[in-house]
């Protein structure tokens, strides 16, 4: 398990979640786009969804618990720039399943 750690406060992902959206806002915020990125807590948290305004001026840190780099799914990748770039900011959707091999 990961954490996004934002302006102090530390949000635990599983490693690929966090690698899929490391990339996603690394690629908003070399653009120089703040945006909302929103996401729905595992079960057992008390809060039930968060949401926080990323922008370049707010200290940012990704801490992984893997050393090996995550494989990044360029599906996945593009439903999550399309989510950021929409008004209501980035909604952190899970993988889609794989379609059953027929």
């Amino acid at each position: 398990m990961g954490a996004l750690i934002y302006d102090g406060q530390s949000f635990d992902f599983d490693d690929r979640a966090l690698a899929h959206l490391q990339a996603i806002i690394t690629m908003k915020l070399r653009r120089r786009e703040p945006f909302l990125l929103t996401w729905t807590p595992d079960d057992g948290e008390p809060i039930g969804r968060y949401a926080v305004w990323i922008d370049n001026a707010i200290p940012l840190r990704y801490e992984f618990t893997s050393p090996t780099p995550e494989h990044l799914d360029d599906q996945w990748l593009n439903v999550l720039a399309d989510h950021a770039s929409r008004a209501s900011g980035l909604m952190f959707v899970p993988q889609a399943a794989e379609p059953a091999a027929v």
